[in-house]
C-alpha cells in the first residue's frame, strides 16, 4: 500500500489474499469485527474474513434513519474546517462507532467461546473537525497559545512546504486563523478519548478485562498550524510521525510503564498480534514482536537504534521522501529537493534545517545517510538503486552493490 485507495495515480490496494493479519487470526480461530474507517481496499472487510463491518457510511444512514441531519461540513475536505454538529454527543460519529464495537464484543462473547479481534477505526482527530457541544466549546480559541514553530519562515526548507500552504489555502493564515481550528481539533480529541475509554470500561463490566489486549494508536498526526502547515502530507515533521502507542493488558503490561525503544508502529503491532495468536511471522519480515517488552523484559540487544519512514505521495500525486530518526537527529531525504536535518535535542520544534550547512553535525549527517542506505537495502525500498545511493553515501562499494545499470543486462 503506497497511499489511500482512490487518492493516487498508483492504484495498488490490499487484497484479501495478501492481508496476512486477518488470514493469520482466522487460522487461529479468531472472530474478526471491523468498525469505522477503511480505505485500504475496494473490497470491504467481510472479504478479508471479518464477520461484521460497520462503516462510516452506516453512521450517515443511521443518522438519516433517526431523523437527525449531518452537517454539510462533515464532507468538506477542501481545507481546514471547524464546525458544530448540532446533534448531542451521544449521536456523534465517535460515539456511534464505539457503541458498535461494544455491541460486537457482547455479540461475540454471547455466541461462542472463540477469541475475537476488533478493529475500531475512528475517522478523527482529522479535519474537517465537526464536533458537538460541549466539546466544540471546551477549549476557548483565545486561550490557545501559538505553537513555538507556527511562525516558521521556512527559510532553508524544501520548497514543497510553501506549495502545501498554497494547496490548502493557509499561506496567509495568522495564528488567530488557526486558533478556532485547533480548538475544534482539541474538542474532537476529547470526544474520541471518552469514546475510546468506554470500550475498556465495558470489557471490565463484562469480565473480559484481564483476557483482552487493548491497543490505542493512530496512523498519523497533523501539523494543524505547526510550521504554518496543515494536514500530514509532503512533510515529515515530528508532529506527524511521532504518534501515540498505548497498550493495556491487565496482568501482563504493568500500569504506568513506558517503552524506551523505537517501534515501527503497525509492523511491530502485527508481529505482536501474531505471537499472541501463536502464528509464525513470514519468512522475511521487517518488524518484531513487542510482547517481550510488554512483559517487562529488556529490549533485545539488536533492537533498531532508529526508525525508518517512507512517504510516496498523496492528493497531488507521486513524491518520494524518506525519514530516519534517532534519539538525537531527524534526517529527511527528498529525491528532488534539498534534504532536512534537525537536532532533536537542541531544536525540538525543527526550525533550523542543518542539512545544507551541517557544521559540527557533518559527521552525524554522513552516518545518517549511510544508515538510510542500509534500511533501504534491508526493506527492498524501490529507491534503493545506484542513483540515490550515490547521492546519499558516495561510497563506491555501496553504489556497486545497489540495483541499477551495472546489474542490468541491456
Amino acid at each position: 500500500m503506497l497511499t489511500n485507495v482512490g487518492l493516487h495515480p498508483v492504484r495498488e490496494q490490499l487484497h484479501p489474499g495478501g492481508d496476512m493479519l486477518a488470514n493469520a487470526l482466522v487460522a487461529s480461530g479468531y472472530r474478526l469485527g471491523c468498525v469505522g474507517k477503511w480505505h485500504v481496499s475496494a473490497n470491504d472487510p467481510p472479504a478479508f474474513g471479518y464477520d461484521e463491518y460497520i462503516s462510516l457510511g452506516d453512521f450517515l444512514e443511521w443518522r438519516h434513519d433517526i431523523g437527525v441531519s449531518v452537517p454539510d461540513e462533515i464532507y468538506d475536505y477542501s481545507t481546514q474546517v471547524a464546525a458544530v454538529d448540532p446533534a448531542p454527543a451521544d449521536l456523534s460519529r465517535p460515539r456511534f462507532l464505539a457503541d458498535n464495537a461494544i455491541r460486537l464484543i457482547d455479540r461475540y462473547r454471547g455466541e461462542s467461546d472463540q477469541p475475537f479481534f476488533i478493529r475500531l477505526d475512528f475517522h478523527g482527530p482529522h479535519f474537517p473537525n465537526v464536533v458537538p457541544e460541549p466539546y466544540f466549546s471546551m477549549y476557548p480559541p483565545d486561550s490557545i497559545p501559538s505553537w513555538p514553530n507556527h511562525d516558521d519562515p521556512l527559510d532553508g526548507k524544501p520548497g514543497v512546504q510553501r506549495i502545501k500552504q498554497r494547496h490548502w489555502g493557509t499561506d496567509t493564515y495568522q495564528w488567530s486563523d488557526w486558533q478556532p481550528l485547533v480548538s475544534a481539533y482539541f474538542g474532537g480529541i476529547s470526544l474520541i478519548d471518552e469514546a475510546i475509554g468506554s470500550v475498556p470500561d465495558h470489557l471490565a463490566e463484562a469480565g473480559l478485562e484481564g483476557d483482552t489486549l487493548v491497543i490505542v494508536t493512530t496512523d498519523h498526526g497533523d501539523t494543524i498550524g505547526a510550521h504554518g502547515i496543515c494536514n500530514k502530507d509532503y512533510t515529515m515533521y515530528e508532529e506527524i510521525y511521532l504518534v501515540p502507542l498505548i497498550m493495556r493488558w491487565p496482568g501482563v503490561v504493568a500500569p504506568g510503564g513506558a517503552c524506551s525503544v523505537f517501534t515501527h508502529h503497525f509492523l511491530d503491532i502485527f508481529a505482536s498480534l501474531l505471537e499472541i495468536a501463536d502464528q509464525p511471522l513470514p519468512d522475511e519480515y521487517h518488524g518484531r514482536s513487542l510482547v517481550p517488552v510488554l512483559k517487562g523484559e529488556p529490549p533485545a540487544e539488536d533492537w533498531p537504534r532508529e526508525a525508518y519512514c517512507q512517504f510516496h505521495g498523496s492528493h497531488m500525486g507521486l513524491y518520494s521522501m524518506r525519514r530516519l530518526t534517532t534519539p538525537d537527529y531527524s534526517y529527511v531525504y527528498h529525491t528532488n529537493d534539498i534534504d532536512e536535518l534537525y537536532d532533536r535535542n537542541a531544536d525540538p520544534f525543527q526550525l533550523n534545517n542543518l542539512a545544507e550547512h551541517p557544521g559540527e553535525h557533518a559527521d552525524a549527517l554522513v552516518d545518517l545517510k549511510r544508515r538510510m542506505v542500509s534500511w533501504m537495502a534491508k526493506t527492498h525500498d524501490h529507491l534503493h538503486n545506484d542513483w540515490p545511493v550515490r547521492w546519499l553515501a558516495d561510497d563506491p562499494s555501496l553504489v556497486a552493490s545497489a540495483p541499477g545499470r551495472r546489474s542490468t543486462k541491456w
